[in-house]
């Protein structure tokens, strides 16, 4: 099975056979069966409450932390299902480093930041853990920017430095897996650059699975995709294969933006020639207006906004249905 990287053979690193999971009496992911790729960057695709996130959190056992929460299924990894009451959920965790959506700085110096696993798996050595700060601050693209002031407090870092911490400071307890859900959308376009670059590198060391809404960046990124929707897999495939020349219509749909077509449109609001994060005020009055379960529409041209208006609208509670480009500076 061919991949885009010297389209090489693909050898499966997590194995998800028939995952269903539950929140209460509702069902997030129905019969869920994946290979997923050894050391390639497998992006999940989808509209929001698809349950790409749930997927995520099924993987390291995180959704345990949610109450009601219920899964059944394997997840084989390394020869071990992760789901399994035996297995050590500290080990699946260190085993699968998580990139969160907004940066989670621990409150001490960024160079404590990244020593604190290291340490906690008992390494005491301060030349040991010098080492091991340099080596991952580097490998996160942040080295040069913070060599000078390891000892300053991780919270002083900008948004975007303090996600690349994060990057550095899960790899410092050298996971085989890295877990990213949605770990740009809280970043400017720059400091996004730097973390798809990092990816892209760590690929050749480390099987990676992002959730992205952004269907640019899994077309930038991803060797593999799993598209999701309403908690099932409509297609997965190589990613070329299936970005390119999708075999299932709600793919080829969600793909060009042309997704909810069939939604009725309640409300229009132009925000043309406006920067964030006036789109988004424009876009809270406009929906304040609404009734519940009514459809916005917005257009933008401040590429800050494809990202920050959709975030900040999920994060009030707002559903987003998608996200099409419709020219070259018009969303």
């Amino acid at each position: 099975m061919p991949g885009k990287a010297g389209h090489r053979f693909m050898k499966t690193h997590i194995s998800i056979q028939d995952v269903n999971a539950f929140y209460g009496d509702n069902q997030s992911l129905k019969n869920i069966t994946v290979e997923i790729p050894e050391k390639q960057i497998t992006a999940i695709i989808g509209p929001s409450g698809c349950g790409k996130s749930t997927l995520l959190k099924c993987l390291n056992r995180l959704i345990d932390l949610t109450e009601g929460a219920r899964v059944s299924g394997k997840i084989i990894v390394d020869g071990i299902d992760v789901l399994s009451s035996n297995v050590d959920i500290t080990d699946i965790r260190r085993k699968m480093g998580l990139l969160p959506q907004r940066p989670n700085p621990l409150p001490m110096s960024i160079y404590d930041n990244v020593a604190y696993g290291p340490k906690i798996h008992g390494i005491k050595d301060k030349k040991e853990l010098d080492e091991i700060v340099e080596k991952y601050l580097r490998i996160g693209g942040l080295w040069d920017e913070v060599k000078d002031r390891l000892k300053s407090p991780a919270n002083k870092l900008s948004i975007g430095q303090q996600q690349r911490l994060c990057l550095a400071r899960g790899l410092a307890v050298e996971p085989e897996i890295i877990l990213c859900d949605e770990p740009t959308s809280a970043l400017d376009p720059v400091s996004s650059q730097h973390i798809e670059q990092q990816l892209l590198k760590l690929k050749n060391d480390y099987t990676i699975v992002i959730v992205t809404h952004n269907i640019h960046q899994a077309m930038r990124l991803a060797d593999y995709v799993i598209h999701l929707y309403l908690g099932e897999i409509v297609e997965q495939g190589i990613a070329s294969e299936v970005l390119e020349n999708p075999k299932e219509e709600r793919t080829r749909a969600y793909i060009n933006g042309t997704f909810v077509a069939d939604v009725r449109i309640d409300k229009v609001i132009d925000t043309k020639g406006n920067k964030c994060p006036y789109n988004f005020v424009y876009a809270k009055q406009a929906l304040h207006d609404l009734e519940t379960g009514r459809t916005l529409k917005i257009i933008v041209d401040d590429p800050t906004a494809v990202t920050e208006v959709p975030r900040g609208m999920e994060a009030d509670g707002h559903e987003v249905l998608s996200v099409k480009q419709k020219n070259k500076t018009d969303w």
